[in-house]
């Protein structure tokens, strides 16, 4: 399946999936490629300019079920913030698999703040300028996600093994690791630091 689909090819899938009986299983096969159709959209959409959304997990050295309470509790905050869209994922972290959220619009205080409530080593942010950085709040030091022009290093496509996956669309952030810069702890970098970071030889995508 291709990344995108065009409107043409969509518009023709959803009639002819229209005029299938109900339980034929070419119908449910088109219906669930028009779902991660949408999906990557709606993904491709998520990563563009101007939109901004924050990546954590309530994931710690606990046990399993210890964990998942967490992961409830940290749901139930972000509703209590008022977001509503929150997408869940499934990840791993230093080898461990754990579950976090990517939160679209999410404002970078309360994505700091939830991160030390929930003691996290770091917590990932989109910038609407375009960059992503994961920020280390206890050191006080970034890594980004950056390609040699600038440009936010990411893959994102369906039925792929990426690093994370959200509802059958699997991505992966390319991010410079063993590359961290300091960090000033409480602004993320826009794209306008993130440049001055590669003119100077500070990043080497």
């Amino acid at each position: 399946m291709s990344r995108i689909m065009t409107a043409s090819n969509q518009s023709a899938l959803t009639r002819l999936a229209a005029a299938l009986p109900k339980g034929d299983t070419s119908r449910r096969v088109i219906l669930a490629r028009l779902k991660i159709a949408l999906r990557l959209k709606q993904f491709e959409s998520l990563m563009g300019m101007g939109k901004k959304f924050g990546v954590l997990s309530a994931y710690g050295s606990e046990s399993k079920n210890e964990n998942q309470r967490r992961n409830g509790e940290l749901f139930q905050e972000l509703q209590k913030r008022g977001y509503r869209k929150i997408i869940p994922l499934r990840g791993s972290w230093q080898g461990v698999a754990e579950k976090s959220v990517l939160v679209p619009g999410m404002k970078w205080q309360d994505l700091l703040d939830l991160g030390s409530k929930y003691d996290q080593d770091s917590v990932i942010y989109k910038h609407p300028s375009g960059v992503v950085g994961m920020y280390y709040q206890k050191d006080g030091e970034a890594e980004f996600a950056v390609d040699d022009d600038g440009s936010m290093a990411a893959t994102w496509d369906a039925n792929k093994e990426h690093y994370s996956k959200a509802r059958g669309i699997s991505f992966e952030f390319g991010f410079l690791w063993g590359q961290k810069v300091p960090w000033n702890g409480s602004s993320p970098y826009t794209r306008e630091g993130l440049n001055r970071l590669l003119e100077r030889g500070q990043l080497s995508p």
